[in-house]
């Protein structure tokens, strides 16, 4: 018969054993923003705006008001700004009013004054929000306006500037800015304005604006073509994008 054996103790549990932390639970990466990167957007109170989604992200992302011309889209601005803003962020173009001195299957529109520019953006804000939640950032909003959106857009900008530091204004709006209005613009909490032009008038006019608004305080950019005509993609476009870094320079939310 074979010898009884005692059991083997347990090993005794060190100071550092008994101390030690529990594991750290994994946590699961953000789902990435998946779906359409262009998507029509319902807006309580107004038409349908168009939004460019920043498809692939992680976190959240902030946001270009870009808003369209007279006998205009909404989509033809969203197409040529997502191409620049890329992931960077959202792209809201709001839709405004349909021409009403042309056939409806024509799908042209304008706005009817700056003070329902405002009201129609502050709308589709809200439905942004509501729709993708986490995923847009909190603070200042990039706005960029072409011809008639120009014109309604600088007294929404002059009046907010710290909501709107960065402004891009194309073909419009150059009657806005002076030395006083940059001085105020940037005293306010302004940052940045690009000037774009597509026509010979307009290219003259902010080559000798720009270097104004600069010396008052405020740094503007300026550039594009006089042989564009009237419009706001290929060359003139450019200038947005050839600055783009620029432009939205101090504003970490812009950067990866």
């Amino acid at each position: 018969m074979a010898p009884s054996r005692a059991p083997s103790p347990e090993p005794a549990l060190g100071v550092s054993d008994a101390l030690a932390p529990p594991p750290i639970p994994t946590v699961p990466a953000s789902p990435a923003l998946s779906g359409e990167p262009v998507v029509a957007l319902e807006v309580a109170g107004f038409r349908a705006a168009v939004l460019a989604v920043p498809i692939g992200s992680t976190r959240a992302r902030p946001v270009v008001v870009a808003l369209h011309g007279n006998f205009d889209r909404p989509e033809w601005q969203c197409e040529v700004w997502r191409a620049i803003v890329a992931a960077r962020g959202f792209v809201l173009c709001p839709r405004g009013t349909p021409r009403r001195d042309v056939p409806a299957s024509w799908d042209r529109w304008e706005y009817r004054s700056s003070k329902a520019v405002r009201d129609e953006i502050e709308a589709g804000l809200s439905a942004l929000r509501a729709r993708y939640a986490n995923f847009v950032a909190e603070g200042p909003l990039v706005l960029i306006g072409f011809s008639l959106g120009a014109i309604y857009g600088a007294p929404l900008v002059l009046a907010e500037p710290a909501r709107f530091p960065r402004v891009a204004f194309i073909e419009g709006g150059l009657s806005a800015w002076s030395s006083r209005a940059a001085q105020k613009f940037r005293a306010n909490g302004g940052e940045r304005l690009i000037l774009a032009c597509g026509q010979p008038d307009c290219l003259l006019k902010v080559k000798a604006l720009g270097p104004e608004l600069t010396r008052a305080g405020l740094p503007t950019e300026v550039g594009g073509t006089a042989k564009a005509g009237h419009a706001y993609d290929g060359d003139v476009a450019r200038v947005l994008a050839e600055r783009w870094d620029w432009f939205v320079a101090g504003d970490a939310r812009w950067f990866d």
